[in-house]
């Protein structure tokens, strides 16, 4: 099937970029550094290595099917019923991941801003916001997020630079203080998070098109690239600053940018990364929405793709509701261990196995054709 609209390689690298880097640079550091200390770091390197070989496999495929979703190629190669098993762990976690983003605007908010607000107001102005940006399509979508992205950026990297002159480089020593077990759990903590998410793309990358196959391939390893090198500086400016209590500041780049204050004249300037925040996990659950629905759209083969974002959009926001209700360690508790797994099972084994499944047909094919 061919995508009606069309973006640029440049636009998805950008949308890769901001929906792997924008809410990750802000949540993750904390409890990466609960898990792996000073190692946390390396941990990045590992899980972010990794991810580097989970791209080649998706751009491996979209290669073999350039006009398909994976939804489409999934039913080509593994057949209908095969691919409506594997759909249950993928919309599962999508499910998921938008009411995650969600409830943590909302919690941020409650918990560092706006503290007398029910959660609820914050919750729901955002799904209708998501509602709106995703009804205008993947075109409007990627224009204006190249924006955003600019705009987020230039944020952080104020408040990294101007937070600079609290850094310690003693805080970072020693490297491994228990060896490297807790790097390793770092590594499957921040490969859940954002990592494995990169399978989701294997729905957007139809929309380029074709003759920029090798523009996209540069474009989305450049950004997989320094995504990977903004939550390490991220991680380590952490660690310079807070040392031994990094693993108690929460929202890391929230706290951080409240050691701020130059000269009785920059001061309250943790408001930009409020903002950041805010914006950055709008950008990443309106990607997440957006491929939501187009999933449900290829499998149940709909002529209007608008028709069921609405009534998804509402049961995502009443998802946020539920989780919440069961109280904030409840939801730590799923975002650090069964996030992480939960998205291996519904990202990374079903994009795998129906490469594999390729693989083999390919090669039975071409064993079969050689033996004429």
């Amino acid at each position: 099937m061919k995508m009606q609209e069309q973006i640029s390689a440049g636009q998805l690298s950008v949308v890769f970029f901001i929906f792997l880097t924008g809410s990750a640079i802000i949540n993750i550091p904390q409890p990466l550094i609960v898990f792996a200390r000073n190692g946390s770091w390396i941990s990045l390197l590992i899980s972010c290595s990794i991810s580097l070989l989970c791209l080649s496999c998706i751009l491996y495929m979209h290669n073999k099917f350039p006009n398909l979703t994976f939804i489409e190629y999934s039913q080509e190669t593994v057949g209908k019923w095969m691919t409506y098993l594997l759909a249950i762990p993928f919309i599962s976690f999508q499910f998921h991941m938008t009411s995650g983003i969600v409830l943590d605007i909302g919690i941020f908010m409650t918990t560092t801003m706006m503290r007398e607000t029910p959660i609820y107001v914050f919750n729901t102005l955002i799904f209708l916001l998501i509602y709106a940006t995703v009804r205008m399509g993947i075109e409007v979508i990627a224009r204006m997020f190249v924006f955003l992205t600019a705009m987020v950026m230039v944020y952080v990297f104020i408040i990294l630079i101007l937070a600079s002159i609290n850094y310690d480089l003693s805080h970072l020593v020693p490297v491994m203080p228990y060896g490297i077990k807790p790097v390793l759990l770092g590594s499957y903590f921040s490969f859940g998070f954002p990592y494995v998410e990169i399978f989701l793309f294997s729905m957007l990358l139809p929309f380029v098109s074709n003759k920029q196959n090798k523009r996209l391939m540069r474009g989305l390893f450049i950004a997989l690239v320094m995504n990977g090198l903004c939550l390490v500086t991220v991680t380590l400016c952490t660690l310079m600053t807070y040392g031994p209590i990094a693993a108690d500041r929460r929202f890391s780049m929230f706290q951080l940018a409240r050691t701020i204050e130059l000269y009785d004249i920059i001061q309250r300037i943790e408001s930009l990364i409020g903002i950041s925040l805010i914006v950055a996990s709008y950008m990443k659950a309106t990607i997440v929405l957006f491929v939501l629905n187009l999933t449900f759209t290829h499998l149940l083969k709909l002529q209007d793709d608008r028709l069921l974002i609405l009534p998804l959009c509402a049961i995502c926001c009443f998802l946020t509701f539920n989780i919440y209700a069961r109280g904030e360690a409840y939801w730590a508790k799923i975002i650090s261990f069964i996030h992480p797994l939960w998205g291996t099972f519904g990202y990374f084994l079903p994009v795998l196995l129906v490469m594999i499944v390729y693989l083999v047909k390919s090669k039975w094919k071409n064993a079969s054709t050689a033996s004429r």
